[in-house]
């Protein structure tokens, strides 16, 4: 068990997890160099603690705890990281930070107090159980409140979300700004629009893996084959994930199809359409660049990793062909149309985030959204609810589940989109709980006053279909041998059903009651009285219905004769049937015709509709046939523009892959930023002079740290975008080595600047000899400086590096003006002889004596001798020295 005042280390090779706050070894089960214990940890302490879960990231190599942090946050956990600028190694701290899911970027001095004060925040504390808080009505109508402005600013609406999750998260960051209550974090909402995106990216935390839950994918792909294989060559494979979150998931059954068609023998591959959705844009672009860190080598096996990933800097990139398989799309589950024809619809750990009520809309939409045999994968925490007849379960523990064909949950699909007007006021807001005002006898005295005692009635809707019955209504309903159908047009009695259905039809067109006082029936050899009465309603929510209430007059009894009369009874009794037998008939008769004429009035104007619209549609018809003309024409433009382009993209591909080897082998680091220093390309070699990563292609490079110790780096690259001067100068890195650092305008070809670029030269070993070079003068003038002759050294070119104090004295010349210039341009030019070029070609070490009228000087004769100081291999003179001595000095 975990003890208050420890510290526990996990030996080498080895994991440890937590569970019900006991920490477990046990051996490591990972891939073979790809031991991730912070994360395997992280994780288990994510499953184990929930929302207690903290997690802290501190100096580290490597990208180990990234996976980690990410499940911390899922399960509604604290995560603090230090920073990086305060940390030895600052691989792991940066990782972190990338996910943009930590809480705290904290120096490990300033980290107790925000765990401290963070922890003891009474929503962290003392979390309002969900109970308490649906009975809260004031934190009710605050939550209103909060989800209202994240509608405003966000344009996505959370009602249909799980309250409970959403006021967790809510609670996690009134703690994290230590706000008193729900008041103070909509004052804090409102002041701050930041704010309400970061609360919107906490709602839509989705974390996931490379194929999370390893058990689950290789149970789907054991389903998912046979379904493949029965494929064929023309059939396309259309897979959706919804909820995809950053793309792991996506990719992951990405290579299980790719796998799959690796091993079968088509002469043509069936076309492979993945669509890969979220509702949050920051996952989707994620997903899109297909960078991941290094930790997912714990996630995959090293053979998949050399299949379809790049190993870049790093970290890895899915590799282009697979990326080209899949669509990512922004995408409401809720609003937004779902994608058909579906082989796999996955959708994991999506539907635990939804109401109950929304939850049985939604599997409706993906019973529709599958093909026929279309597998439904779903997280172990999920189901398909009250619709297990429309799937069959393939795998229970796995949630792997098959459409079922059938009609059975279609009609749900008719509340789509789900938006919140459609929904019932239960589904708006959190119940108070409701104490009922019927006691169990009130109860069950009504229930025996409808069994007992109203007559038989059914509820119906316009096209006669049974809705509701109440009562014994077999006297005047039969069930006729064939297909089910539930409508009271075919399952009314003979004698009832035309009286019935123009009963309704009078009904329904007038909105009122009709009557029927009496018709015969007969059921055996009795024969019975029946009326009913068909009642259009309009209260609500029964509004635009039909209720029919039935009246049994029972059984026909025959009259006794009159006394004194001798009329024929039975004679009598006919006569009186058939009159009203009659009287009935010419009502109906009358109803009829007034139908038919009301039938056919209705039916001229229509004809007449029919032939504007017949004339309408030849029209129209004319035209359609004029714009197919149209549109072949333009899809032979179409075709030939596409060629081109399609020609185009090659020659841009070729002239890119030059292009990033000829910047991936030089040995020269370059960035290229945009107008406001923000990164669009970077070479190699920059990554050892930057701290950056394929993902931060975007950033501004202001936010990257650097082994620069130059500071005015930025306003040097401002200054070259403003003035459209270059720069170039010399700088060091911490480590001590030389680059030479040359900014120039980045000019585009209509000539329109649009950034800088930024190269970096190693001259470490030119700046080393450079320096032994001004080591070496100074050491020769020095010692030239201490001969009483006049002297001078040359370079290979016959330059003056250095010359003593006898020499300007005695030709009375400045230092300045022969410093770097050609000795045999003074000596031509000025002392007007030639006799010292035999001299310096062959640097001899005979002495010469030159008598020479100099300039200012007069006649002068003096001694020159030459003397090598250093040769290069091909024994080209590289220093020399010359002495220049007076007959007086002789």
């Amino acid at each position: 068990m975990v003890q208050p005042d420890h510290i526990y280390i996990i030996p080498p090779g080895k994991d440890m997890g937590i569970h019900n706050g006991q920490l477990l070894l046990m051996e490591a089960s990972r891939y073979k160099g790809a031991h991730m214990s912070i994360d395997y940890f992280l994780q288990s302490l994510a499953e184990d603690q929930q929302n207690n879960a903290v997690g802290i990231i501190f100096s580290g190599m490597g990208a180990d705890g990234e996976t980690g942090i990410r499940m911390i946050k899922e399960k509604l956990g604290m995560v603090m990281v230090q920073d990086p600028a305060t940390a030895e190694y600052d691989s792991m701290p940066a990782t972190s930070i990338k996910t943009n899911m930590v809480d705290y970027v904290l120096s490990p001095e300033e980290m107790p107090v925000k765990l401290i004060q963070y922890l003891n925040h009474p929503a962290i504390r003392d979390p309002q159980a969900e109970t308490d808080f649906t009975m809260n009505q004031s934190n009710h109508t605050h939550l209103q409140k909060i989800l209202m402005l994240l509608r405003s600013n966000t344009g996505h609406d959370f009602t249909l979300y799980k309250k409970s999750t959403i006021v967790r998260r809510i609670e996690r960051r009134i703690a994290f700004h230590q706000l008193t209550d729900y008041v103070d974090y909509i004052n804090f909402l409102r002041e701050n629009p930041s704010e309400i995106m970061q609360l919107f990216n906490e709602l839509l935390i989705g974390v996931t893996k490379f194929f999370r839950d390893r058990d689950a994918f290789e149970a789907l792909k054991n389903k998912l084959y046979p379904i493949l294989a029965a494929k064929k060559e023309n059939d396309p494979i259309r897979i959706w994930i919804a909820g995809c979150s950053t793309g792991e998931e996506a990719y992951s059954i990405a290579m299980l199809v790719i796998e799959y068609l690796d091993t079968v023998k088509l002469t043509k591959v069936p076309k492979l359409q993945i669509f890969a959705t979220d509702l949050d844009p920051q996952a989707i672009d994620h997903a899109r660049s297909a960078s991941y860190f290094s930790n997912i080598t714990s996630e995959i096996s090293p053979e998949r990793l050399a299949r379809f990933f790049i190993k870049v800097n790093e970290g890895y990139v899915v590799k282009k062909e697979v990326r080209e398989m899949i669509v990512f799309a922004q995408h409401n589950l809720i609003k937004d149309a779902p994608f058909t024809r579906l082989d796999l619809l996955c959708c994991r750990n999506v539907l635990i985030y939804l109401t109950s009520e929304l939850q049985k809309k939604i599997i409706p939409v993906f019973h529709y959204s599958l093909a026929t045999n279309g597998l439904l994968f779903l997280g172990p925490a999920e189901s398909v609810g009250t619709f297990g007849d429309s799937f069959s379960s393939l795998d229970n523990k796995w949630k792997i589940f098959q459409k079922k064909e059938g009609t059975a949950a279609l009609g749900n699909m008719l509340d789509f989109p789900f938006h919140v007007a459609n929904q019932n006021n239960k589904n708006l807001k959190i119940h108070l709980p409701v104490k009922s005002l019927k006691s169990p006898m009130a109860e069950t005295f009504h229930k025996i006053l409808l069994e007992s005692f109203t007559p038989a009635s059914l509820l119906l809707n316009e096209r006669g279909d049974i809705l509701y019955i109440n009562g014994q209504t077999s006297r005047f309903m039969q069930i006729n041998s064939g297909e089910a159908i539930f409508n009271i047009h075919r399952l009314a009695k003979e004698e009832l059903r035309y009286a019935l259905g123009n009963a309704i039809h009078q009904a329904w067109d007038k909105k009122d009651k009709v009557e029927v006082p009496e018709i015969k029936i007969k059921e055996g050899d009795q024969i019975y009285v029946v009326g009913f009465r068909v009642d259009y309603i309009v209260e609500v929510p029964l509004q635009d219905m039909l209720l029919v209430t039935f009246h049994d007059y029972g059984p026909v009894k025959k009259r006794r004769a009159d006394k004194g009369k001798n009329i024929d009874p039975s004679r009598q009794g006919a006569v009186e049937e058939l009159e009203k037998e009659l009287i009935y008939t010419k009502q109906q008769l009358h109803s009829t015709i007034e139908q038919m004429e009301t039938s056919l009035e209705e039916l001229k104007s229509t004809n007449e509709e029919l032939q504007s619209t017949n004339e309408e549609l030849q029209s129209t018809n004319e035209e359609a046939l004029t714009t197919k003309e149209e549109m072949q024409s333009l899809n032979e433009e179409l075709m030939t523009i596409n060629l081109q382009y399609q020609n185009k993209a090659e020659e841009l591909t070729q002239l890119n892959n030059d292009m990033k080897n000829l910047l991936d082998n030089t040995e020269i680091g370059t960035i290229f930023l945009d107008n406001h220093l923000n990164i669009l390309r970077f070479t190699p070699q920059v990554t050892r002079l930057f701290n950056v990563i394929p993902g931060d292609v975007g950033r501004s490079i202001t936010h990257i740290v650097s082994n620069f110790e130059y500071p005015f780096l930025e306003d040097a690259i401002k200054e070259v975008i403003e003035k459209l001067v270059g720069k170039e100068m010399e700088v060091s890195t911490k480590k001590d080595e030389w680059y030479n650092l040359r900014i120039m305008p980045y000019r585009t070809m209509d000539n329109f600047i649009s950034g800088a670029v930024v190269t970096f030269t190693k001259i470490t070993p030119v700046k080393a000899m450079e320096n032994k070079l001004t080591s070496l003068i100074n050491y020769a003038k020095n010692t030239v400086n201490l001969s009483a002759d006049a002297a001078l050294i040359l370079d290979k070119d016959k330059k003056v590096l250095v010359s003593n104090k006898a020499f300007l004295e005695l030709f009375k010349l400045k230092e300045e003006d022969i410093l770097e210039q050609p000795l045999l341009e003074l000596v031509h030019n000025k002392w007007k002889t030639s006799k010292l070029d035999d001299l310096l070609d062959s640097a001899g070490t005979e002495e010469i004596f030159i008598q020479q009228e100099i300039a200012g000087l007069g006649m002068m004769g003096f001694f020159v001798s030459a003397q090598e100081i250093s040769k290069d291999d091909t024994g080209k003179t590289l220093v020399s020295v010359l002495t220049f001595k007076t007959k007086n000095s002789e």
